[in-house]
């Protein structure tokens, strides 16, 4: 049972990444199992009209079951962007580019539906779209970064080069 926040959480909301990281690590019964906390607790962590809030300890226990999104937001809270290395070796190239071009096809249709005028928009990117724009650039950036640190792992000569490309 994976975890399907029913109240709206803006995206990059605290609530909003701790709701992520819940799905990040197979949903509510996983957490409440991590955390060794009831339902209602865990509920109330990613529950935008509750108050309380989830610790850093925690947040790090769930980050090492494998969820990556405070990682991801934290990031970006500083600056920069979360990439685990690890998934840069196993890494194919003719996936990571389809995917990035994916991506960005979908960065730029968002971009261009918002900046033009519509009965949606009024040609100006408002709050909501900055929010939804940001989430398709964020996955963007993670495809890219991740591009680089396969790149960078090559060049660095610490993996050879895989199959796919040392045959042509």
């Amino acid at each position: 049972m994976a975890f399907n926040p029913v109240k709206e959480r803006r995206y990059g909301e605290p609530k909003e990444v701790v709701a992520r990281m819940f799905e990040e690590v197979g949903g509510i019964p996983e957490v409440m199992n991590l955390l060794e906390l009831s339902r209602t607790r865990v509920y109330a962590l990613a529950d935008p009209d509750s108050s309380n809030d989830i610790s850093y300890a925690r947040v790090a226990r769930l980050t090492e079951a494998g969820a990556t999104a405070a990682a991801q937001h934290l990031a970006a809270l500083a600056g920069g962007i979360f990439v685990p290395v690890d998934k840069a070796d196993d890494a194919n190239w003719l996936a990571l580019a389809g995917e990035a071009s994916r991506r960005n096809a979908r960065n730029i249709a968002a971009l261009m539906e918002s900046l033009g005028e519509t009965e949606r928009s009024p040609g100006e990117v408002d709050q909501q779209e900055a929010r939804e724009i940001l989430k398709l650039l964020d996955e963007q950036l993670g495809t890219l970064a991740l591009q680089r640190a396969k790149l960078a792992t090559i060049a660095a000569g610490d993996v050879p080069p895989s199959p796919d490309v040392a045959d042509r």
